[in-house]
């Protein structure tokens, strides 16, 4: 088995009710040992044209805030002060089910995000199906990620705008 790493290009559609009339190229990260047939991925959050700008003076704001949400998501309660004797031992990864969305709910709704949430992506989410997309809202931006294996696993996180009704992730 030999370990992958890479991007696997996609086109994605435009988005008729942003005015969208040109396809959309973006890449999704590949991770893993012999990762398979390629899932379904969606484009980056950042490319939704419906969402606010963002200035690097705002993420630069929230930049440290935004470690601790994806350490909220990634970990979801395993090892998340480093002294608790769990850490001395971490456990297997997997693929997120559930369980673990509803973990990392709780551990999200912990950190100073005014919102956040958690959810299995679906088509059109960032991230590939299946994976763990969690997002919460820090000031006026959002942090927007996911993660393909927990605890701990590859994924992705942006810094981006809101959405016009004030979330960070469509329904």
């Amino acid at each position: 088995m030999a370990a992958t790493a890479g991007v696997r290009w996609f086109v994605g559609e435009p988005v008729p009710a942003a005015g969208g009339k040109r396809p959309i190229g973006y890449g999704c990260p590949v991770f893993g040992v012999d990762p398979g047939p390629p899932k379904e991925c969606g484009p980056p959050a950042a490319l939704d044209p419906r969402r606010a700008p963002v200035t690097e003076g705002q993420r630069t704001a929230v930049r440290d805030r935004a470690g601790a949400i994806r350490l909220a998501a990634s970990h979801a309660g395993w090892c998340m002060t480093g002294s608790q004797p769990e850490c001395a031992r971490r456990p297997a990864s997997h693929e997120p089910t559930q369980h673990d969305v509803d973990a990392a709910r709780l551990w999200l709704d912990r950190t100073e995000a005014s919102a956040s949430t958690a959810r299995l992506a679906r088509p059109g989410d960032p991230g590939h199906v299946g994976a763990l997309l969690y997002a919460a809202r820090l000031d006026d931006v959002c942090v927007v990620g996911y993660l393909e294996q927990v605890p701990g696993g590859m994924g992705g996180d942006e810094i981006v705008g809101l959405l016009p009704d004030g979330t960070c992730l469509p329904d």
